[in-house]
């Protein structure tokens, strides 16, 4: 039987642009990641710069995904915006860009942007959205993907609660399935909504990383990536994270991992 050499096979790839915390160590970003060079998940500070960095266009951004709707998550939002439209003229989008959210807050917060451009006066800079509002226990399919949402626990500085999503993301080409968090408080439960996905990408900001890695435990996931937490924490985090799931990693602003059906990521 003729073998697939690894490279012709269907793979799925995420590209950490930020792993930082709230306000990011100097010469970072918050966390931030691009799903296929196409669709980033929350927005960081500058993701779209960081995406043209780490030699990504990001006129080939079809979707935006967001978690939750604090300001360290979507004010790079603005930016992407932005970018897109003053590059419209020149080369066209065939598609509007999907940004899709917490249905409590997107409409809004993407409004908002718009009126930071001043897109009133500047017509030129408006790009075609679609907007797509979730809530907790729903589906989204587009030929590209799958969303799964299940309710994560976060609350604002004053400890108001915030609509706030986990997902799973499955990739319809490489049958890849992966799930993150976003901004949450331990929450056991999420166990068993990512029970036995390959990689986890959890909040070591909200969630402790030892209760992160005991959600991952759980789960029984093949590994956790800890994010949105500072420099001088990362490697104590990650030391105490081990101690209860060894396959735990930090990835790098940067790194791009390779999943492949029912594999392992691989780092690239």
């Amino acid at each position: 039987m003729a073998t697939v050499d690894a490279s012709e096979r269907p793979c799925t790839t995420i590209t950490f642009l930020g792993i930082s915390s709230c306000i990011p160590d100097a010469g970072h970003d918050t966390a931030c990641f691009l799903i296929n060079g196409r669709h980033i998940v929350d927005t960081g500070w500058m993701g779209v710069l960081r995406m043209r960095e780490y030699g990504f266009d990001p006129l080939n951004l079809e979707t935006v995904i967001f978690t939750h709707m604090h300001h360290d998550h979507y004010i790079g939002l603005p930016h992407i915006l932005f970018y897109l439209g003053l590059k419209q003229n020149a080369q066209p989008r065939t598609e509007p860009l999907k940004i899709i959210g917490p249905s409590e807050d997107i409409n809004r917060v993407v409004e908002l942007a718009r009126n930071l451009l001043q897109v009133h006066y500047y017509p030129e800079l408006h790009v075609e959205c679609e907007i797509i509002g979730l809530s907790a226990d729903e589906h989204y399919v587009t030929d590209e993907f799958e969303l799964t949402t299940f309710a994560a626990k976060h609350t604002s500085g004053k400890g108001k609660p915030i609509q706030a999503l986990v997902y799973k993301f499955t990739d319809m080409h490489s049958g890849v399935q992966f799930a993150f968090t976003g901004d949450t408080h331990y929450h056991p439960p999420i166990a068993n909504f990512v029970r036995g996905v390959p990689l986890l990408i959890h909040d070591a900001a909200h969630t402790s990383p030892t209760d992160a890695a005991e959600i991952a435990r759980r789960a029984c996931v093949g590994k956790l990536a800890l994010i949105h937490l500072n420099k001088e924490k990362a490697t104590e985090a990650l030391a105490t994270a081990k101690d209860i799931f060894p396959n735990t990693f930090l990835p790098y602003e940067g790194e791009t991992l390779t999943l492949f059906q029912t594999t392992m990521p691989t780092n690239g």
